[in-house]
């Protein structure tokens, strides 16, 4: 399975924080955000990976490029950002897109249960698979419902997108490249023709988007018992 980090960003939402430095680099417990999707992508038995990057992105290259537990290719939008699904439709070669690929947002932390995987399939009649959660109290999150044989619709329900999403990205071949396109359109639109199905995450996640969210955070204890092995997964995959 091939996975795309989606890691393209403007660099505001975090204020202070990220004038130096790009947000998948901010580090919590000493574990930048991007380095822990990569421990789950590794779990995962992940064989190749994309990131696009903007915002610093020259950072994020510079970080990885040591990085040898499965080959990494970081996409730069310079010039302008292209949104998630105009990043994947630009910088994904068209070779890959007769396969699934897992999309991960590094802004949230994954919790998933021990046995936890995430699907390599999609149904015949399915071109995305989205992992829900119920959506937290006072949250203003698009409402999601699951529904017969797990089709989605949007706008009703009780259910969140968490940002982790198994794509075939055939469904994106109709897009321009090097253009601005967001994958939350591409969802409905799958959405109103039965073309996307979803589940609920088997875990619990945190949302870290915000400097607010970092601030609550920040001195609490996020990885627990798993910090150890995300700490030896860091020091075995960057070779000087």
């Amino acid at each position: 399975m091939n996975a795309f980090v989606l890691a393209a960003g403007f660099g505001k939402r975090m204020g202070i924080l990220t004038e130096g430095c790009p947000k998948p680099l901010l580090k919590i417990q000493g574990i930048s955000l991007l380095d822990y999707s990569l421990y789950l992508l590794k779990k995962w038995n992940t064989s190749k990976v994309w990131i696009n990057t903007h915002y610093l992105g020259d950072q994020i290259k510079s970080h990885l490029q040591n990085f040898t537990q499965f080959p990494i290719e970081v996409l730069e939008e310079k010039k302008e950002i292209l949104g998630t699904a105009g990043g994947i439709r630009t910088g994904l070669p068209e070779i890959f897109f007769n396969e699934p690929i897992l999309l991960i947002n590094p802004d949230t932390l994954f919790f998933p249960t021990p046995n936890f995987v995430p699907k390599k399939d999609l149904t015949p009649f399915s071109k995305i698979h989205l992992y829900l959660l119920p959506i937290p109290p006072n949250q203003n999150y698009t409402k999601i419902n699951i529904g017969e044989n797990g089709k989605l619709t949007f706008g009703e329900g009780s259910n969140y997108y968490i940002g982790l999403a198994l794509l075939n990205p055939n469904c994106l071949i109709h897009l321009e490249k090097n253009k601005y396109y967001d994958l939350s359109d591409i969802f409905k639109e799958s959405a109103n023709r039965g073309e996307i199905t979803g589940e609920i995450f088997s875990g619990t996640v945190l949302d870290l988007g915000t400097k607010e969210l970092w601030d609550a955070y920040i001195t609490k204890d996020i990885f627990g018992s798993e910090l150890l092995k995300i700490q030896s997964f860091i020091n075995s995959s960057y070779v000087a």
